[in-house]
């Protein structure tokens, strides 16, 4: 097994220290799939899928060498601590020249960071950063394979990021639970129940991508638990080109941004039982 890539793009070093820092957010343990083509970070929540995020390495590395277990199943699996990475990603922030990452052995696996940082000198600093990790055998590859995405009741796009975000950040103290909700109109719903209220938001004429309904007035809707979802909207630093919800009633939703070509997050947040 061999891996080693480098970043240069300032841009790129930037996207992809943001990814990493929202990830340690939501877990402490983390794996990484590493293919020819892609790195896909993944989290898992009382052993269902939270966050598959799928990342184009010609987007982000100049270079990028990969050869996995064999030539018939070309992956390398690893299991990380996604915040001792974003620690060491840290010093990305000091306007790094370049970042290498490879996968090395230190009396155990490591992935090792070598930062290069502009210097007064002649000569650039280097910052060295060792993140153990545990090499997945094969045996344990079926437990780390994308998500298989259902079939939706209803598909529709959300409203920016920043907009939503301002109002569950209020919603999240008045209640523990948030209900989605959207219909074939492009009608999409936030709304809380608490004691003495119910206060709900609505965006109107959203594009809807799919819908199960037969009837105009029919709504799809589910029940999530309010923190995850707040969660979710953290996404926004990486400025999206569209983010969609995608809702199976009163079982899951499901929350889907892209970013042209190289970034695809899936977030999956089941549905409360009421």
């Amino acid at each position: 097994m061999k891996f080693r890539c480098r970043m240069v793009d300032v841009i790129a070093m930037r996207d992809f220290t943001n990814i990493v820092n929202i990830i340690s957010r939501l877990t402490k343990q983390c794996t990484l799939r590493l293919t020819q083509s892609e790195l896909s970070f993944s989290v898992g929540d009382d052993r269902l899928s939270m966050v598959w995020a799928e990342l184009s390495q010609d987007h982000f590395f100049t270079e990028y060498v990969m050869h996995g277990v064999t030539e018939e199943q070309n992956e390398i699996y690893l299991e990380l601590d996604a915040s001792m990475l974003a620690r060491s990603l840290g010093s990305l922030k000091m306007t790094a020249k370049s970042v290498k990452i490879k996968l090395t052995n230190k009396r155990q696996p490591c992935l090792t960071l070598e930062i290069e940082l502009p210097s007064l000198s002649i000569e650039s600093r280097q910052c060295l950063h060792d993140v153990p990790v545990r090499v997945i055998p094969r045996r344990e590859w079926a437990e780390h394979q994308a998500p298989n995405i259902p079939e939706f009741d209803i598909s529709v796009d959300m409203p920016q990021l920043k907009y939503v975000r301002n109002i569950v950040e209020r919603m999240k103290n008045m209640s523990p639970r948030l209900t989605l909700s959207a219909d074939k109109s492009g009608m999409f719903v936030l709304q809380i129940d608490n004691d003495s209220a119910t206060v709900s938001t609505h965006f109107q004429d959203l594009q809807v991508w799919s819908c199960s309904q037969k009837e105009q007035e029919d709504k799809v809707s589910a029940t999530v638990d309010i923190k995850k979802f707040f969660m979710f909207l953290a996404w926004d630093v990486v400025h999206p080109d569209g983010v969609k919800c995608n809702i199976l009633q009163d079982k899951m939703v499901n929350l889907f941004l892209h970013l042209a070509d190289y970034l695809k997050i899936h977030y999956f947040i089941p549905a409360t039982v009421t």
